[in-house]
């Protein structure tokens, strides 16, 4: 996303806590607009203060509202922040609802679109479901599915590789990045969910841009978003997941059809490019 904004802006990034004032006195110029993203590591930072006392608005990014809740809260209030791009809607206004009547802005995930895409690999695998599963208490979806397929071949599952630093030696084995990537391309069906949050994860745009079939609960951003089921990707539940795959696994002109429309629909309006524009967008409509 920094990236694509530096292509179509005039970014300038800092990364460490200080005063707003004494940030801003390292930039060659005044910014319009400050973003403040601090929540994607496992520390609730870069902390910038002195926000409420500047005349340049200010929007803070929540990624997963449902972590840093009580220092996020002291954090917005502290510095006056009105203005909030977030992930998902109802979960941001579960944490915080006393900023219902602030601009709060639907900011979903997207995909690398050069990462995530088809490799033209053959489909090899019938059965695909990657990330945690330690969690059943957040994804009881996930792990209904693990120990309904655990014995089952053609089952393909392999764990979350955690949040870290990867060596590049770690990188070439890991399921990360292009790997990551190529070998959801050679699935034929991924299971997926949004955990009990309902969150629109990376993961409902990233294998439908790897041509895959998307096989994930229906949830109540999709519609705004533009995924519907049955045209864009499969809705499951805990019941039906099972007698759903068999059918698409069965029914190959089917599978690809919607396969087809969700990759196309993904790399024609939610790449990372397509966001930071929305995001401009939505910046330029506070200022």
């Amino acid at each position: 996303m920094e990236k694509e904004l530096a292509e179509i802006t005039h970014l300038m990034v800092y990364r460490k806590s200080g005063h707003i004032s004494k940030i801003l006195r390292k930039f060659p110029y005044k910014p319009d607009f400050i973003l403040l993203v601090n929540d994607i590591k496992k520390t609730f930072a870069p902390i910038v203060t002195g926000l409420a006392d500047i005349d340049i608005p200010v929007g803070l990014m929540v990624n997963d509202a449902h972590r840093f809740v009580e220092q996020r809260r002291r954090y917005i209030l502290n510095n006056n922040i009105r203005i909030f791009f977030v992930i998902c809607r109802h979960n941001f206004y579960n944490y915080y609802p006393g900023q219902r009547h602030n601009q709060v802005f639907f900011l979903p995930q997207f995909a690398n679109t050069s990462i995530f895409k088809d490799y033209g690999d053959e489909k090899t695998i019938n059965l695909m479901m990657l990330g945690e599963v330690s969690l059943p208490q957040i994804y009881p979806l996930r792990e209904k599915i693990l120990q309904h397929y655990k014995d089952t071949p053609g089952f393909y599952n392999r764990p979350h590789p955690g949040w870290r630093d990867f060596t590049t030696k770690q990188a070439e084995k890991s399921l990360i990045g292009e790997n990551y990537a190529r070998t959801i391309n050679k699935a034929k069906l991924f299971f997926a969910c949004g955990s009990v949050r309902q969150v629109v994860t990376f993961k409902y745009f990233e294998v439908p841009a790897c041509r895959t079939l998307l096989m994930a609960p229906d949830l109540p951003e999709l519609k705004e978003v533009g995924l519907i089921p049955g045209e864009h990707f499969v809705d499951i539940n805990e019941e039906n997941f099972s007698e759903r795959a068999e059918y698409y696994l069965n029914n190959t002109q089917e599978r690809e059809r919607i396969t087809e429309k969700g990759h196309r629909l993904v790399h024609n309006h939610h790449s990372t490019a397509h966001r930071a524009r929305q995001l401009v967008r939505q910046i330029k409509s506070v200022l």
